[in-house]
């Protein structure tokens, strides 16, 4: 058993970090909401929920739901006369989700599938059992200097960890 505690959206934001470096100009733990324009493209890593389920004697099982935004400026597809009409905010972000290596047909490593596929998996049970993508566009907070219309890509995924319960002391009588 192991209580080896690192706070999972934490470690995905990090792991993001690390996949994509400078490609994404902000990376955020927990969504904002109202995105200003400067901070666009980013990634919004999220918990949806935690299900604690009593496992064996003195053991939690923990499975955290986690959603990572791949999140870029819809209006970067129409504010500029010289956008390619083949590769879109929507294509981008499905490249930055899962594109896959023409010959191979493997994840590329600076895709979230990838990065999350072969992350180091120190202190988790499992990871990724399941993934659900979502695609969309997303109306957010307008106001000046703040993007007002988002295009995005939702990886929903569980974290699956044990967590020890310690025995309490028994008292002296």
């Amino acid at each position: 058993m192991s209580n080896d505690y690192e706070d999972n959206v934490q470690r995905i934001v990090r792991l993001m970090q690390d996949t994509f470096g400078d490609t994404f100009k902000t990376y955020y733990d927990g969504d904002p909401e109202a995105i200003p324009v400067f901070n666009l493209p980013c990634v919004i890593v999220t918990q949806k929920s935690d299900e604690t389920t009593a496992d064996s004697w003195q053991q939690d099982e923990v499975e955290d739901q986690i959603t990572i935004k791949i999140v870029l400026n819809k209006r970067d597809d129409f504010d500029n006369d010289k956008v390619n009409p083949l590769n879109m905010t929507e294509r981008k972000i499905r490249d930055f989700v899962g594109e896959r290596d023409p010959e191979t047909g493997f994840y590329l490593p600076r895709t979230v599938k990838g990065a999350v596929r072969t992350m180091a998996t120190k202190g988790i049970t499992a990871i990724a059992g399941t993934m659900n993508v979502e695609y969309g566009i997303t109306p957010r907070v307008p106001g000046e200097g703040l993007a007002d219309l988002t295009a995005e890509g939702h990886v929903t995924f569980p974290i699956s960890f044990a967590v020890d319960i310690p025995v309490p002391a028994e008292e002296d009588n």
